[in-house]
């Protein structure tokens, strides 16, 4: 039972919120996840279909309890993905700042496909794979192929922060 101005009564049950994460397949969305609500970092890619976690945290004092729903990136679920975005709260935008054409794709694909299913539904947009940045090896190439990392400059990011060493990830509380 909720009090006024949101305030919970003693011995109320934690407050539950359902994120939906999108992206391009393999642009870190799992990688984000398993980080954030598992405290680990996956060693290999798997693509994903469908996957749900689970972590609980502390907001302002008050326990919540965060589903975060993975979905599959790849054209071949676009039928499928749609079903996740009921009842979501909170929408993760991911794209790959190694890869500028799943940046491109937050505008083409992803906006106005989480626009149509759940408008109104708050939005973050997530530069994933930041670390990569500095990665000696993934510059290389990318400067082979002419091309750059996504810079925050571009995105207008306002914060910086990794998964694979859980740089600005909340550890796992369970």
């Amino acid at each position: 039972m909720q009090r006024e101005r949101g305030e919970q009564s003693p011995g109320a049950p934690e407050t539950e919120v359902k994120a939906v994460i999108v992206g391009d397949g393999g642009c870190g969305k799992t990688s984000l996840l398993v980080a954030f609500a598992k405290g680990d970092f996956p060693k290999v890619y798997v693509p994903t279909v469908f996957e749900k976690y689970t972590a609980s945290l502390q907001v302002s004092g008050k326990p919540v309890k965060i589903h975060l729903w993975d979905t599959a990136g790849q054209e071949d679920y676009d039928r499928l993905r749609p079903l996740s975005y009921s009842d979501a709260n909170v929408v993760l935008m991911c794209f790959d700042v190694t890869d500028s054409s799943s940046f491109d794709n937050i505008l083409t694909k992803w906006y106005p496909e989480v626009n149509h299913f759940c408008k109104g539904v708050p939005v973050l947009l997530v530069g994933c794979k930041t670390d990569l940045r500095q990665d000696q090896e993934v510059l290389q190439k990318l400067k082979d192929g002419r091309m750059e990392p996504v810079s925050r400059q571009q995105v207008g990011a306002t914060s910086s922060d990794t998964a694979r060493d859980r740089t600005g990830v909340v550890p796992s509380t369970g």
